[in-house]
């Protein structure tokens, strides 16, 4: 009897230290994975349904972004909204904020599919990685406002830790403390792509090198219980390694594999992601739905599970089932300041080689190859060589020297070399092929501002034509002659769209008048010929998928028979397709021939469909006359098309259907990467 009553009496005595000490414990370990880790959103979310409270929150990679910004308050809902809209190419990447960039920068880099930085120390260039991480220094500045001083991490809202590794030494490091978004940073840091981040005497990457999938770390903090989420691949079989992303992943799954199976052994509800098909740089829109998906659908598939640990949780009180935590505003304010310790060191890189290429089924395939390098530094001279290679090559060099200080003027020397081999149109009908060499020299004045150029030049021209296959009644210069002029211009260009490919704000315009003699004064003995440029567009969007693409553009010649190397011509989608006079006209892809005075009016109305795809419907009609007073009332034609379009990560995707009266033909064009 009295062993029972000592039994009995230890019994409550238990119960009643479990009353003071209150309910067990949960922690929420995320594992690394890249964009696999994505899943890790709906899988809270789901967790969050079953009523579990969330007293830690443990991640490596991903996991430690996902739980880092879960830790401070933000909702499943906010994390799951900002990894969709998120524009992932511009994050992974170093290039700064079209906004940011001036005019000239813009034209620089933003036809080309690949730049490469050079310098005199190939340590210089890399720092470590390939990436320096520029933007994602300012997204997580931008996260973490209010948490940019050191601090402790059991202070926050749900108690946070994330874990690194330390390449000086091998050893893991787990995050306590300190500045929030610089563990994170350092946390997925993959090596090679990402530059480490220096701490003291540390140089820390990705913590997957260390411990994928942190439960232990979640233990040593007090947790009771453990929810793990887990997106790491399984080991691959020989068959299935067969590209370098997969063997440095089983390299690196090979390394961890112990821990990795420890810590799954100590989980009380693993929650495995099926991510088979993606891999840590599927960043793209449909992946990104898909492995939120999946991780919902892995989370509710251990519903029963998940309800059983909430049940199980001794005295759970009503006010215990959700974590109380103050939901953190989203800033996106570009007046937060960015954090010193993850912002990388912005050295200027004037040194880089780019590489552009295109397809269309009107020009075949275009490679274009740049090399931009700093000459001198106290006057910023730099020399400029470009190289396209296709059905309309030319080899270009500039020469740029900066007058003032502060590089707003400067003075230009050009040459350029091209080939053209051109069948030219008349109303639909051939009226001839022939093809030329142009040698331009040019030597030039610029003033630059932010979104504006004005330019003051002189420039010499020389073509020379061959292979002539010409139309009776067209006066085209004989086979192996020559025409060549000087010619004056000023040139003012102003740009400001917010993308260069399907803008949806801003606009464009630009302004030129020419002077053409044969003698550096007259035109073969009679006055110079003037012939001006001009055109219009802009970007209007009155509702977020929407937009409205007016434009006006034309090109006048004050002369009724002007040269054959000036005269006007329409065709293809962009400008100087393939001759510098060429208008761009939806319904014509080749180039058609018009008269000395050609205006075009086109609307584009666009409209998105998911992020990255587009239907844009066209319609443009151009007039063209001898004389500019009887513009509108003598020759014109219309065009229209509808277009089919992909933002690729290499450039657009294109397809068009198109038809204009002038010819009375239905087209179809496709086109991938940038025009240039």
């Amino acid at each position: 009897m009295k062993k029972w009553l000592i039994l009995f009496l230890s019994f409550l005595c238990v119960c009643s230290i479990q009353a003071v000490e209150g309910r067990k414990k949960v922690a929420v370990v995320l594992s690394g994975g890249g964009a696999k880790g994505m899943a890790h959103i709906r899988a809270l979310k789901v967790i969050e349904e079953a009523g579990i409270p969330i007293d830690y929150v443990v991640g490596t990679s991903m996991g430690a972004i996902v739980g880092g910004l879960y830790s401070i308050g933000f909702t499943t809902a906010q994390i799951d909204t900002l990894a969709r809209t998120q524009d992932w190419k511009y994050l992974l990447s170093d290039a700064k904020d079209r906004k940011e960039q001036p005019l000239a920068s813009r034209e620089r880099t933003e036809q080309y599919v690949l730049s490469v930085p050079f310098d005199k120390k190939a340590k210089e260039t890399l720092s470590g990685g390939v990436i320096k991480g520029r933007n994602l220094a300012i997204l997580f500045s931008k996260l973490t406002e209010g948490y940019h001083d050191s601090i402790d991490f059991n202070t926050l809202p749900i108690p946070f830790a994330c874990v690194a590794y330390n390449l000086v030494n091998g050893k893991e490091v787990v995050f306590h403390s300190g500045v929030l978004a610089a563990a994170i940073r350092a946390s997925m840091s993959i090596p090679g792509a990402f530059t480490p981040v220096r701490l003291n005497d540390m140089v820390l990457v990705d913590g997957g090198m260390a411990n994928n999938y942190p439960v232990d770390v979640a233990r040593s903090m007090g947790a009771d219980v453990v929810i793990g989420v887990d997106v790491q691949d399984t080991l691959k079989s020989a068959d299935n390694l067969t590209s370098l992303s997969q063997v440095v992943g089983q390299i690196v799954n090979l390394i961890v594999e112990n821990k990795y199976h420890e810590n799954v052994l100590h989980s009380d509800v693993h929650i495995k992601v099926d991510v088979s098909g993606y891999s840590s740089t599927s960043f793209t829109p449909v992946s990104i739905d898909t492995l939120l998906a999946r991780g919902e659908q892995a989370a509710r598939s251990q519903w029963n599970r998940l309800v059983y640990v909430r049940d199980s949780l001794l005295h759970l009180n009503p006010s215990d089932t959700l974590p109380v935590r103050p939901e953190h505003l989203v800033s996106m304010s570009d007046s937060v300041p960015l954090i010193a310790s993850i912002m990388p060191e912005e050295r200027k890189t004037d040194n880089v080689f780019r590489l552009g290429v295109r397809f269309d089924s009107e020009k075949l395939a275009s490679l274009i190859f740049n090399a931009h390098m700093l000459l001198g530094e106290e006057h910023r001279s730099l020399a400029d060589f470009t190289l396209r290679l296709g059905k309309t090559g030319f080899g270009r060099l500039d020469y740029t020297f900066g007058i003032d200080r502060r590089q707003n003027w400067q003075s230009l020397l050009s040459y350029q070399f091209s080939y053209n081999d051109i069948d030219l149109y008349n109303k639909g009908h051939r009226i001839s092929n022939y093809s030329f060499l142009r040698h331009h020299a040019g030597v030039a004045f610029q003033r630059n501002w932010h979104d504006i150029r004005c330019t003051l030049g002189v420039a010499y021209d020389l073509y020379h034509f061959n292979d002539m296959l010409v139309a009776p009644e067209m006066n085209i210069p004989d086979s192996d002659s020559e025409e060549s002029f000087f010619s004056y211009y000023y040139d003012m260009y102003f740009e400001n769209f917010n993308k260069r490919v399907y803008p949806t704000q801003g606009m464009k315009w630009n302004a030129c008048i020419g002077f053409y003699t044969t003698d550096m004064w007259r035109y073969k003995g009679k006055t110079a010929i003037p012939i001006a440029n001009f055109s219009w567009e802009a970007a209007l969007s009155p509702r977020s998928r929407f937009t409205v693409l007016p434009a006006v553009y034309g090109r006048i010649i004050w002369r009724k028979n002007p040269p054959y190397s000036l005269y006007n011509s329409v065709g293809g989608t962009s400008f100087s397709r393939y001759t510098e006079q060429q208008l761009p006209f939806m319904g014509i892809s080749y180039m058609e021939m018009t008269a000395p005075n050609t205006v075009v009016g086109a609307i584009k109305l666009r409209q998105r469909m998911g992020s990255n795809q587009y239907i844009t419907l066209t319609n443009n009609i151009a007039f063209s006359s001898g004389q500019l007073k009887k513009l509108f009332n003598e020759d014109h034609f219309y065009g229209c098309g509808l277009t089919y379009g992909y933002n690729s990560i290499i450039g657009p995707l294109e397809g068009s259907v198109y038809w204009s009266d002038r010819t009375d033909k239905l087209g179809f064009l496709i086109n991938l990467g940038y025009e240039f």
